[in-house]
C-alpha cells in the first residue's frame, strides 16, 4: 500500500472511530457531522470524500456487526437443511454468535441502542434484528418438521430468543450495579440450551 492509500485509509478508520464514538455519545438521531469531524480530526469537506451523510456511516458501523451476526444464524440454518445433527449445529451457532459479539463490542452496544430508537437510525438497527427473527423461525419450523422439536408457535419463540439475545448482551455490556458478571459465552449458549431442550419432542 502507498503513502497515499495508506493516509486515505487512516482517515476512514478516523471518521469511522469518531463516528462510533459520537453514535454512542449522543444516539443517531442526535449525533452531527460537525461533532464527528471534530473527534476525527479531518475537515467536514474530506467527511464527504467518504460518505455523502451520516445515515452511510451508520449503515457502515451496523453492518460490521449485524451482517456477521446474520450470517451465522444463516450458516446454521444452511447446515440444518443440509441434515447435520441439530443439537451440535445449535451449540456452533452459539459460539458463533458470542464470537462476532466478543470482537465487535462497540458495535453491539450501537446495534443495541439503535435498535430501541425511532427514526432511521431505529429502522436501521431494527431491520438486523428483523433478519434474525426470521432466520430463527426457518430454523425452529425445519426442527418441527423434522421432528426435532415439538409444535409450537415458532413465531412467538422466534421473538423470545432473539429478545432474549439481546437482552442478554446488553447485560454482559452494560450489567446493572450489584448485577454478578455475565461471560460472553453464556449470551447465546444458555438461552439456546433453555429453548431447544425446553422444545425437544418428547417434552410438555
Amino acid at each position: 500500500m502507498g503513502t497515499r492509500e495508506a493516509k486515505k485509509l487512516d482517515k476512514q478508520r478516523r471518521i469511522e472511530a469518531a463516528g462510533m464514538d459520537e453514535f454512542l455519545a449522543h444516539g443517531f438521531a442526535a449525533a452531527t457531522v460537525d461533532r464527528i469531524v471534530e473527534r476525527a480530526g479531518v475537515a467536514r469537506g474530506t467527511y464527504y470524500l467518504y460518505y455523502p451523510d451520516k445515515d452511510a456511516l451508520l449503515a457502515v458501523l451496523l453492518a460490521r456487526v449485524g451482517d456477521p451476526l446474520v450470517a451465522a444464524v444463516h450458516a446454521a440454518s444452511a447446515a440444518l437443511s443440509e441434515g447435520r445433527e441439530p443439537f451440535t449445529t445449535y451449540a456452533a451457532l452459539g459460539e458463533a454468535l458470542s464470537a462476532v459479539l466478543q470482537g465487535n463490542r462497540d458495535g453491539a452496544r450501537l446495534l443495541q441502542r439503535e435498535d430501541r430508537s425511532r427514526g432511521p437510525g431505529g429502522e436501521a438497527a431494527r431491520a438486523y434484528s428483523r433478519a434474525l427473527h426470521a432466520l430463527t423461525r426457518h430454523i425452529l419450523d425445519d426442527a418441527v418438521r423434522r421432528g426435532i422439536l415439538r409444535a409450537h408457535d415458532t413465531h412467538a419463540v422466534g421473538l423470545a430468543i432473539v429478545g432474549g439475545v439481546e437482552r442478554l448482551t446488553q447485560a454482559w455490556l452494560d450489567p446493572f450495579e450489584g448485577e454478578p458478571p455475565l461471560a460472553p459465552e453464556q449470551v447465546t449458549a444458555e438461552l439456546i440450551g433453555l429453548f431447544t431442550w425446553g422444545l425437544a419432542a418428547g417434552r410438555g
